[in-house]
């Protein structure tokens, strides 16, 4: 009996993932930064967005999150090349202790979006451009199309590189994002242009 509890410490130390608090926080921070776009209140770096009118609230999805966690199971330190699948990375670094991995999904959610704020969000349209200007996480957060999204997460314990403790976050989506020329989202009435089969949440402004 020892052995097997033993065991199965073990495997949870090697496989950890997202509660589903953890989850919870990680569809928060996506879906209030859509829902601002939505309804023409989000403002990046000064500027105010206009209104969307097709932009989907995204749900999780738990074969996109078991490909995510196996990719973060290894410490990635650059992107997987998943095929149909966009995806954000975030790493963060630590002397002390790391207790609580499920605080960095919302954590790696919110430094994503940042980036709207660091560098602004000068057009709809994904030029490369726009996307050299360095808010790729942000806009694929925002990506219209995009309805599910799956995220891993590891401690990876000390970084040989500098000796600190090091947390790897992996979220995937789909439908991917990021697509050059395409438009992010779509300006106009806040739901006006729902895709066929979804419908307007009016709370949100996104369609569901």
């Amino acid at each position: 009996m020892k052995t097997l509890v033993l065991l199965a410490a073990l495997c949870i130390g090697v496989y950890s993932q997202f509660t589903t608090n953890g989850q919870a926080a990680i569809l928060n921070v996506h879906n209030t930064l859509r829902s601002k776009i939505a309804k023409g209140t989000y403002v990046a770096k000064g500027t105010t967005k206009p209104a969307g009118s097709d932009i989907l609230k995204i749900k999780w999805d738990t074969t996109i999150a078991t490909s995510a966690q196996n990719y973060a199971n290894g410490c990635p330190t650059g992107h997987s090349g998943a095929a149909g699948l966009g995806e954000n990375l975030y790493w963060y670094w630590t002397s002390g202790t790391i207790t609580n991995i499920d605080q960095f999904g919302a954590s790696a959610s919110a430094a994503w979006e940042k980036e709207f704020q660091d560098f602004g969000w000068k057009s709809n349209q994904l030029t490369m451009s726009l996307f050299n200007t360095g808010i790729g996480h942000a806009t694929q957060m925002a990506w219209a199309k995009t309805n599910l999204i799956g995220c891993g997460v590891k401690n990876c314990g000390r970084d040989a590189s500098n000796g600190m403790n090091k947390v790897a976050v992996v979220c995937q989506y789909k439908p991917q994002g990021n697509y050059l020329n395409q438009n992010i989202y779509t300006t106009g009435a806040t739901c006006s242009a729902c895709p066929s089969g979804t419908k307007c949440e009016t709370a949100t402004g996104l369609c569901v």
